[in-house]
């Protein structure tokens, strides 16, 4: 075998190992991007179940609010059931709720009264599995009518949000 031929053997070589490795990222990239699609968004679904807490927790304070006679706060109880059948719920935990003169939860109209809302409401840092969520609050957009529309909104850095109308206690649905 002359020089030209063990050249041209070697060239062959390097080019085979570079097509192998070449198929071998193609079906690794796409084994890491099926697989990344596939998984649900965790953020969105704890988000989401987020949100319906704060909104059956705010439910669950205006109509205490309303049987113990409307007064300025409240202990907000919330019962979990028993793991093993037993049908008698136990004390979850308590936390006393400032309440506005609507009846709704209320604190400061800021970004950090809308992060004491959260922390009344759900008794938990402003964190969803290690991820930041930001309490941005938004004054009344037209103060010449008589609607009060001022609201706090929940959300993480990129992706879902909600909001909490402090006038009226409604909370959004969530938005992606």
């Amino acid at each position: 075998m002359d020089r030209f031929e063990a050249g041209q053997e070697s060239t062959n070589t390097l080019f085979s190992k570079i097509a192998v490795l070449f198929v071998f990222v193609a079906l690794m990239t796409s084994f890491v991007l099926y697989f990344n699609n596939s998984d649900p968004d965790v953020k969105y679904l704890a988000m989401e179940n987020l949100q319906q807490r704060f909104s059956q927790s705010v439910t669950n304070s205006h109509w205490q609010w309303q049987a113990e006679g409307r007064p300025r706060m409240i202990v907000l109880v919330h019962y979990e059931s028993q793991p093993g059948g037993n049908a008698s719920p136990v004390e979850k935990d308590r936390r006393p709720i400032q309440m506005g003169l609507n009846g709704y939860p209320v604190a400061s109209a800021s970004a950090e009264g809308c992060a004491k809302i959260w922390q009344m409401i759900l008794n938990m840092p402003l964190e969803i599995k290690g991820f930041k969520v930001f309490a941005e609050y938004f004054a009344d957009t037209d103060g010449t009518d008589a609607i009060d529309d001022a609201k706090c909104r929940y959300r993480l850095s990129v992706g879902p949000s909600f909001e909490y109308q402090l006038a009226n206690g409604r909370v959004s649905t969530l938005t992606r």
